[in-house]
């Protein structure tokens, strides 16, 4: 390679946030693991509702034996994302200020995967469905927002739901959610009897609010939103039905020979890199041609799981803001 091909290849290194290998939001609310290539991954089919059950000693010393059936399991399927592949032509490069083009290019595949990756847990949460959720519990704890209530009661409704099933909270929040908690206490000094500022009152239960905002495009390029902005998630981190946190979010590794095996560039959250040097294939309306070039794209394959719904609360507060 030209000095210039290596000058530029090193501009596409993996970008500042190496000690985060996922979203800080996953990062809060899930438990983290990693499959080797081929290798199976499994969830229980549904949750054990069996109540506990303790007796008084039996006048004869008769023991209560009851047969346990042990739970189903359900394999889980590995989902593959991969970004568009886009280019820059070496003559633009060379004739301009603006050397870091296709390094900024990969830090967007970074950030859109990182946002795909959310977008699919928050949709499966706020749409419950058994291909995430266990069988017997297609569903998360609820609270009912309804005209005239107020945001102060429904945090803290989402809270007690919460409560018999962990602590420690995560509140993922739309951006109208975000923008009522911080002017709470201006909108409502006309008739509060007494300061509250919902944003410490938050703090105070526990609840670390966290706003999600940003949009990703499918490939049709229609963009949609990773949440409504008039929603909001509440977690129990510090289940006390299960250890851990109440999601599984599992990548799958990809080894070093096999990268190589690929031309890919792996950085720590599991995603492969393609750069392709010159000449770079592209299709033009169905024709493929070689034009001087350098390109990327990414890859990598996930799969995630609602272990635990009782931990989980949905609330939808379009009614009330």
């Amino acid at each position: 390679m030209s000095e210039k091909s290596l000058k530029i290849a090193k501009l596409l290194g993996e970008p500042i946030n190496e000690s985060l290998p996922t979203p800080v939001e996953i990062s809060a609310i899930a438990d983290e693991y990693t499959a080797a290539a081929g290798e199976h991954v499994w969830r229980l089919k549904n949750i054990d509702e069996l109540v506990d059950r303790v007796f008084d000693v039996d006048a004869n010393g008769k023991i209560t034996v009851v047969n346990v059936t042990p739970l189903q399991d359900v394999e889980l399927s590995f989902k593959g994302l991969n970004s568009k592949k886009e280019y820059v032509l070496v003559d633009e490069i060379l004739n301009s200020v603006d050397t870091d083009a296709l390094a900024r290019r990969k830090e967007s595949i970074t950030r859109g995967m990182d946002k795909k990756e959310i977008q699919l847990i928050l949709n499966a949460i706020v749409t419950p469905t058994n291909a995430v959720y266990p069988y017997n519990k297609v569903e998360n704890q609820g609270v009912t927002v309804v005209s005239g209530d107020d945001l102060y009661d429904v945090f803290l409704n989402a809270k007690h739901v919460l409560e018999d099933y962990g602590d420690s909270y995560a509140g993922l929040v739309g951006t109208t959610v975000k923008e009522k908690i911080d002017s709470y206490s201006k909108e409502n000094a006309s008739t509060d009897n007494y300061d509250v500022r919902l944003a410490a009152k938050l703090k105070e239960w526990d609840i670390e609010v966290t706003k999600i905002f940003g949009k990703v495009a499918a490939k049709t390029g229609a963009a949609t939103v990773l949440l409504d902005a008039k929603k909001f998630i509440l977690v129990a981190k510090n289940s006390r039905l299960a250890k851990g946190k109440p999601i599984a979010f599992c990548r799958r590794l990809i080894n070093a020979s096999v990268a190589a095996q690929m031309g890919a560039d792996v950085d720590s959250a599991q995603r492969a890199m393609f750069v392709g040097q010159v000449p770079t294939s592209v299709d033009f309306s169905g024709v493929s041609s070689d034009v001087l070039g350098y390109s990327v794209f990414g890859y990598e394959s996930i799969v995630f799981a609602i272990s635990n719904p009782s931990a989980v609360v949905v609330a939808d507060c379009s009614e009330i803001i």
